[in-house]
């Protein structure tokens, strides 16, 4: 599978097969909206650094979903992990407020 966008009802139930599940929205947002447990965050600007050093055993084929409050910040980064290699990868149509809406937290 290469980069994809993907709905919140297209994640299976408790998240099942999804390797990371990453929020690289804002400190600002994330206190403002909330968080998902199961996500590890990774800011935008240190997604390639976190890729290439602490996260870099990370499989090139794991199943990563990526949300934002947007798709301008989630849709980049999909970008920046598919050119690291990773081809697993899709950010979520609607950000948090789509995950939250289906329950995801």
């Amino acid at each position: 599978m290469s980069a994809t966008r993907i709905t919140a009802a297209d994640l299976p139930a408790g998240l099942a097969g999804v390797d990371l599940l990453i929020d690289v929205r804002s400190p600002k947002g994330r206190a403002e909206s909330g968080e998902i447990a199961s996500a590890i965050i990774v800011p935008k600007t240190q997604v390639e650094p976190a890729f290439t050093g602490p996260l870099a055993a990370v499989p090139k084929d794991a199943r990563i979903v990526v949300f934002c409050g947007s798709v301008k910040g989630s849709g980049p980064v999909v970008e920046t992990l598919t050119g690291l290699g990773f081809t697993n990868v899709a950010d979520v149509e609607g950000g948090y407020a789509a995950l939250k809406e289906q329950g995801i937290s």
